[in-house]
C-alpha cells in the first residue's frame, strides 16, 4: 500500500479538476483542488507545504509557469508537475527551472500515479 501524499491540484477546467480529485482521493491521497493560481497560492499558505503540486499551464490570470515560480520561492523542495494540452519542449522546462516534469493532457492515471511515486518521497 502506498503512503498517502498531500497533493495540490490547480486546474481551471472543472471536469478535469473533479476527475483528478476523485481518482487521487480514491487512491488514499489528501487532495486540495482549486481553479486558479491565486487560490493555489492561498491553499499553499493556508494548508502548509504539499508533497507535490499538479498545475495546468493555461490558467486564467496567471500561468502555471508563474504559479510554479511563486510556489518554488515558498518551498524550493516541493515538486511541481505541469499539466498541459500544449506542446511544451523539454528545453523550456529545463530553462524555466521551477517545473519538475510535464505531463501531456489527456493525462493517464497510471502516469500520474507513477509521477507521485517517483517525485513525492
Amino acid at each position: 500500500m502506498e503512503v498517502a501524499k498531500k497533493i495540490l491540484v490547480v486546474e481551471d477546467e472543472e471536469s478535469v479538476r473533479q476527475a483528478v480529485f476523485t481518482i487521487l482521493t480514491s487512491y488514499g491521497h489528501k487532495v486540495t483542488a482549486v481553479d486558479d493560481a491565486p487560490s493555489g497560492l492561498e491553499a499553499f499558505d493556508k494548508e502548509g507545504c504539499f508533497d507535490i503540486v499538479f498545475t495546468d499551464l493555461s490558467l486564467p490570470g496567471r500561468s502555471g509557469w508563474e504559479l510554479a515560480d511563486d510556489l518554488k520561492m515558498k518551498s524550493p523542495e516541493t515538486p511541481i508537475v505541469l499539466l498541459s494540452g500544449w506542446d511544451v519542449r523539454q528545453d523550456e522546462v529545463d530553462a524555466h527551472g521551477s517545473i519538475s516534469l510535464v505531463l501531456s493532457k489527456p493525462v493517464k492515471i497510471k502516469d500520474m500515479l507513477q509521477v507521485i511515486r517517483d517525485l513525492a518521497r
